[in-house]
Formats: C-alpha cells, structure tokens, sequence
C-alpha cells in the first residue's frame, strides 16, 4: 500500500513540474520596437506578443501645469536592460515586473 502511495505521490510531482506554475524570471531587453526579451538561459529572445507589461516598464510622460512641457515620468525600457518577470501560461507568457538593479 505505502509502493501505492509513493507512485501515485512521484505522478503528481511529475504532473506539477509539466503544468510549469508561475516562477520568477530575469531577462534582458533585446530590442526596443518591436519589444522582445532574452530570458535568461534561453537562446531565443520572447517577443512582444508572450509579454504582459505592468506600468513600472511602460514609457510615460505628464503634462506640466502652468509650464507647458512634458516631464518624463517612466522612460520605459531600454536595449539592454535587465528585468524581473513571472513566468505564466506554462511558460508561454511572461509578466515583466520592472527592471532589475
């Protein structure tokens, strides 16, 4: 019975590890526009359309009240930035978090 229960414990790790759950990645910007992103320990860079970003990485600029101008708030990314992502849709998607340091 304990055989049972080790092989049945052995096919829900195995099944785990198939499903690939969210997990922290790193990357480095490849290029700009279109957006794509070398995963670390990949050989091909994740293009734009299996990336999801958050406002931390996305470009953006305000308007001055009373000035006239524009202050950049966020510069985006650029060609060779680090970042930190998660790792989603069994590994098709990424969520790119912000740049790393």
């Amino acid at each position: 019975m304990s055989n049972l229960l080790g092989v049945m414990q052995e096919i829900m790790q195995e099944n785990q590890k198939a499903m690939k759950p969210t997990e922290v990645a790193f990357g480095t910007v490849a290029t700009v526009s279109p957006l794509s992103i070398l995963v670390d320990g990949t050989s091909q860079p994740k293009p734009e359309a299996g990336l999801i970003l958050t406002e931390a990485v996305i470009p953006k600029t305000v308007q001055v009240q009373g000035g006239g101008g524009m202050v950049v708030v966020n510069k985006g990314l650029a060609v060779g930035d680090k970042v930190v992502m998660l790792r989603v849709s069994r590994g098709n998607r990424y969520i790119v978090l912000s740049k790393a340091q």
